[in-house]
């Protein structure tokens, strides 16, 4: 395995491992206490080191488009089952890990990424594994995402259409943001995309929630573009294989199963745990949708040295943005001109 992702991998996953002090606390039973808290405590989001990422420029020199983002799972402990930011580490962890994958879409718009109390790394997979999954160690980041992004409405966006991001964990809590949310047409009008990268979206969501629409090309707009990639002999995944899981490929923007050759990829981008950025592989891989199972198949440069060391062989959920860094990019730019000119074709 070549060095950078060594590195990579120790920084998503393994340092969080070393990070666990000071989420909540009680010394008899500290996952009481941490559950106690989290429900009694409400996150003070008018308070900015409630904010993992906001603008640094004045109102008047915003973008005419906000990205509002939630993180994947950073966070890891036996005893404490509800993420907190109060460690240094923790936040910077964080703030690099929003840096990273929100730099597709930072500089189309204005990221608002809010601090969330997400659920522990074990407690999260062990809650996935259930069909139909269990929302349980969740649900206090599902509750943080939904008053971050009120106070962001209220406060914030100025009236801007937005675009939604989230990976992994952080990509469960906006669908569930939109199935609470976005029943009011006002709000859905506003709604350029919602990129839930990493978190199957099937048709029992869309069923629930039927005011909801998946993206099926390039350019709609007020749909949800979602997809987790796996290698063609993937070990069984938490992320597909459900019935009805919707999927499209990033690199040719197409539902079905067409494949799309490594030269349509414009470029994955990797980065150390420093945030530097240690490579950048136009034509890195190819991709294609599996229709039965609902999985964006790769077959990646190197492969075998992608493989998560917790989700297993050929599972390549960590790299679900990284692998598409560059394609991602262009694409948002695309949906987000689509969304202006028919707008003002219908005005």
């Amino acid at each position: 395995m070549k060095h950078w992702m060594k590195y990579f991998l120790f920084a998503w996953f393994g340092a969080a491992l070393l990070l666990v002090g000071g989420c909540c606390g009680g010394p008899s039973d500290p996952e009481a206490a941490c559950i106690r808290e989290a429900e009694t405590n409400p996150v003070d989001y008018s308070d900015r080191a409630n904010w993992v990422l906001l603008p640094d420029r004045t109102p008047e020199k915003l973008e005419p488009v906000d990205i509002f983002y939630i993180y994947p799972t950073v966070y890891v402990s036996r005893t404490h089952p509800v993420m907190h930011w109060d460690s240094p580490k923790m936040a910077a962890k964080t703030r690099n890990i929003a840096l990273q994958q929100t730099g597709p879409f930072s500089t189309l718009g204005n990221v608002y990424a809010p601090f969330v109390r997400q659920g522990e790394l074990h407690r999260a997979l062990a809650d996935l594994a259930e069909r139909p999954g269990r929302n349980e160690s969740m649900r206090f980041g599902f509750r943080d995402t939904e008053e971050a992004f009120r106070y962001y409405l209220e406060h914030w966006n100025g009236g801007r259409p937005f675009i939604l991001v989230g990976h992994s964990q952080g990509a469960y809590d906006l669908l569930e943001l939109l199935k609470r949310e976005f029943r009011e047409p006002a709000l859905q009008k506003k709604l350029i995309a919602a990129y839930l990268i990493g978190c199957p979206v099937t048709d029992a969501d869309l069923a629930e929630a039927p005011y909801l629409k998946t993206a099926e090309g390039p350019l709609d707009f007020g749909v949800i573009v979602s997809w987790n990639t796996e290698a063609p002999e993937a070990a069984p995944s938490l992320f597909t294989g459900r019935p009805g899981t919707r999927c499209i490929n990033p690199l040719n923007w197409r539902t079905d199963a067409v494949e799309a050759p490594a030269s349509a990829n414009i470029g994955a981008v990797f980065f150390d745990g420093e945030n530097r950025v240690t490579g950048e592989i136009p034509g890195f891989c190819s991709a294609k949708v599996e229709p039965v199972t609902g999985a964006l198949v790769a077959v990646p440069q190197f492969p075998g040295q992608y493989d998560s060391p917790i989700l297993g062989a050929g599972i390549y959920h960590m790299n679900d943005i990284y692998f598409f860094y560059r394609n991602i990019e262009v694409n948002a730019r695309d949906r987000a001109a689509n969304y202006f000119n028919s707008n003002e074709r219908a005005e």
